[in-house]
């Protein structure tokens, strides 16, 4: 936004505008577009570039060769991407197989913990028909019982 050069108040609309195309030393064009503005505090009128841009001559062929050259980059950049969900899809698949090569490991290994459990019943039970079968103990625990009363 414009400030008046006298008091610094911003200045919000051009009374007008037109374009101007001047050529620099370097080769370089500069198109802008300048307005007079006009201040109503100190009611001075003043001129204020509003857009500057700046432009470059370069031949018809260069300027084929380049659009050429932007065609190649975007067929070369949609090759890319075409590569890139390739290569996500497929990781996607190996992480799967990955879990699920974990969950087997595990699986295995809960296998193994029941199959150790069940050995370990076994004995147990074994081992409680053993003490309720001898009558050596059965007696002893009785007359524990008798002495304890």
């Amino acid at each position: 936004m414009p400030t008046c050069p006298t008091c610094r108040s911003n200045v919000s609309e051009p009374l007008r505008t037109w374009p101007i195309v001047k050529a620099e030393k370097n080769g370089e064009i500069v198109d802008c577009t300048v307005g007079i503005y006009w201040c109503t505090k100190c009611n001075i009128k003043f001129p204020f570039a509003v857009g500057r841009q700046r432009l470059k001559l370069i031949e018809t062929d260069k300027l084929e060769e380049l659009h050429d050259k932007i065609k190649m980059v975007g067929k070369v950049k949609q090759e890319l991407m075409k590569k890139v969900d390739q290569l996500e899809q497929e990781k996607a698949i190996v992480e799967e197989s990955l879990i699920l090569a974990r969950l087997e490991d595990k699986a295995e290994n809960l296998k193994v913990e029941i199959s150790l459990l069940k050995e370990v019943k076994r004995e147990l039970e074994s081992m409680i028909k053993y003490l309720d079968h001898t009558p050596s103990l059965k007696v002893e625990t009785s007359k524990q019982k008798c002495i304890d009363q």
